[in-house]
């Protein structure tokens, strides 16, 4: 008995003189934001700042091509205020400055400003990108040069011309991002913007923002830091815990080879090894196998900047199954409100589009962290990877075959223009990446336009930001590339640049930049189909291309259907039908030839447009 209650005695001293030396080397926790916290926030902001950047760099690199500022851009304010408003082509937006002046000898004469009562003065000897802070306001300026194509003789044959645009940016959408660690400023040489409503009190810290024009830096508040725990403490809880334990293995005359029992807490510490334990991260989630909800991804069919998009099967009721696109948001964009937003537009829009030459959006869902969108599977090909596989052999898709695709695109687009909402209001959707790889051919011979990534519509929760240009240069219409408004005639000049694809077999690119070198008269300098392949395309075609592709909207057809109507009647009149069944037999035979690499299901579903 006696020894029983030695061995009691020592288990219990053991014990607390184990618990109370564990307890004072527990340290204590940091408060306020880590440094990894501030420099997360840091890069959000960089990522922000950086698609506004490059938004303005393609409308400022545009503007400053046009010919008819090159022409004036060396004379003189009064030449350059004179041009009217056609002439030069565009006009600032909301939010928005341009600077026009001349650069010799490293001094810069301003021209014209728009609108004329800004503030705003722009660096305009210092090409680039730059920040200007007025007040607690922040804008972006982008400043780019101007080759002058015609110098008076009294003006230095050297002087170059330039063109400034500022844009203010949105601080309110920064501030959004350092919410998390109780605000900031952004500090760009003297000067600082407060992001919130109060610069950050207390002991601070100093982050790069990453790729910031001007060296601007995050000023983020600083936690107090954590008091880690202290390992000689904890060495010896457990020494005095052991030591406890064996005393009453002693005092109760265990048998033989018996093993003392460590208590969990301390088999933790002892497996830590010197008492401080070490939590690494879990490890990240095999996308193929893992469940998102009733979707089981399979296999990656394609990625970009956006998503990854997974072959995947959907399982129901009684051993149902079905093979689907499965459209996974990239973890990291998760936390990204812009890039959220514009994923939960594409399948709110999206969703709402029936219609058999439309890839149909059946769900959209939140696993975990991770957003995802499953889509229609279109076993086949996209357009874009058949037409490089074809130009590499030598080989064009029958005309026939052709008309038949562009017609189908032609009745999918038409079903999305004049989509409407559940009260009968018309959504007035445009879909502003009208290409060949944004186009389905299936086994079958169906024909899908996919991704709806940067549609724009009326009823559009997240708006694309005023002066942003969002597509793909190569089929954009003008007003788009120069980020001005657009509507259903932006598309109908996107089908005519894939339809000049399709009857040529000739690789497009009609990013204004280039082509605006060349002058809007004789638009778009492209040699006729009809040219390029004599005995097969009618001349009547090229009619139909060059009215898609007219320069100005008013000149192009009013809706797909109209283009359509005639690509119909001239199929019907030159015997260039296709059935279906053609069309299948067709793609079967070329995806044959594609590279094994380049089969991969609807690659084309893959997400095509960046947030």
């Amino acid at each position: 008995m006696a020894a029983r209650a030695g061995s009691a005695i020592a288990i219990v001293a053991g014990a607390g003189a184990a618990i109370g030396l564990w307890l004072a080397s527990a340290g204590k926790p940091g408060s306020g934001p880590t440094h990894e916290q501030s420099a997360a926030a840091a890069t959000e902001i960089a990522s922000s700042l950086r698609a506004q950047a490059q938004a303005m760099h393609g409308r400022a690199a545009t503007l400053a091509q046009l010919p008819s500022l090159a022409k004036v851009v060396a004379t003189d304010a009064g030449t350059v205020k004179d041009q009217t408003a056609e002439e030069r082509m565009f006009q600032p937006q909301p939010g928005e400055t341009i600077d026009i002046g001349q650069v010799t000898g490293g001094t810069a004469t301003g021209l014209l400003r728009l609108p004329a009562d800004s503030p705003v003065e722009a660096p305009l000897t210092v090409p680039g990108t730059h920040f200007l802070v007025r007040g607690q306001t922040l804008m972006l300026v982008d400043v780019e040069t101007i080759q002058p194509t015609q110098i008076p003789a009294d003006k230095p044959q050297d002087i170059k011309g330039v063109l400034a645009l500022s844009h203010t940016v949105d601080t309110d959408e920064l501030a959004a991002k350092v919410g998390a660690i109780g605000g900031g400023a952004i500090t760009i040489g003297k000067d600082s913007i407060v992001l919130g409503k109060a610069a950050p009190s207390g002991p601070t810290e100093s982050i790069a923002i990453p790729d910031a024009p001007d060296g601007a830096v995050l000023v983020a508040p600083t936690g107090a830091p954590a008091v880690p725990p202290s390992t000689p403490l904890r060495a010896g809880a457990i020494a005095a815990a052991v030591l406890g334990l064996i005393a009453a293995a002693l005092l109760g005359r265990s048998k033989k080879g018996a093993q003392p029992q460590i208590p969990p807490m301390l088999a933790t510490a002892t497996t830590a090894g010197a008492g401080t334990v070490t939590t690494q991260p879990p490890p990240m989630p095999q996308r193929s196998g893992s469940p998102f909800g009733r979707y089981q991804p399979i296999k990656l069919l394609g990625s970009g900047g956006m998503a990854d998009v997974y072959l995947a099967r959907s399982v129901g009721e009684a051993g149902f199954e079905k093979q689907v696109a499965l459209k996974i948001m990239h973890p990291h964009l998760g936390r990204v409100e812009d890039a959220v937003a514009h994923f939960l537009d594409e399948a709110r829009l999206a969703s709402r589009l029936t219609h058999p030459n439309i890839v149909q959006i059946f769900d959209l869902g939140k696993n975990g962290e991770d957003y995802f969108i499953a889509m229609e599977y279109i076993e086949g090909s996209d357009l874009e990877r058949v037409l490089i596989n074809m130009r590499a052999g030598q080989r064009k898709i029958p005309v026939a075959i052709g008309l038949g695709i562009l017609r189908k695109v032609c009745d999918g687009l038409h079903a999305a223009h004049t989509a409407v909402d559940n009260t009968g209001a018309p959504l007035n959707l445009v879909h502003r990446d009208v290409k060949s790889a944004n186009v389905l051919v299936s086994k079958d011979g169906a024909v899908k336009v996919a991704d709806f990534g940067i549609v724009k519509a009326e009823q559009q929760v997240h708006k694309t930001s005023v002066g942003q240009a969002k597509g793909t240069a190569a089929f954009m219409a003008p007003e788009q590339r120069m980020g001005s408004k657009v509507d259903v005639r932006a598309d109908v000049y996107g089908v005519g640049a894939m339809g000049y694809e399709v009857l040529t077999g000739l690789e497009v690119n009609l990013d204004l930049v280039g082509m605006l070198q060349k002058g809007v008269e004789g638009w778009p300098h492209l040699v006729p189909p009809s040219q390029v392949r004599p005995q097969e395309v009618p001349p009547e075609l090229d009619h139909v291309i060059w009215r898609a592709l007219a320069f100005e909207p008013d000149g192009r057809y009013p809706t797909m259907s109209a283009m359509e109507d005639e690509l119909a009647h001239i199929a019907r009149a030159r015997s260039l039908v296709a059935t279906d069944k053609e069309i299948a037999q067709w793609i079967g035979a070329e995806i044959a030839l594609l590279p094994r690499t380049s089969v991969q299901g609807p690659a084309a579903v893959a997400p095509t447009s960046a947030v």
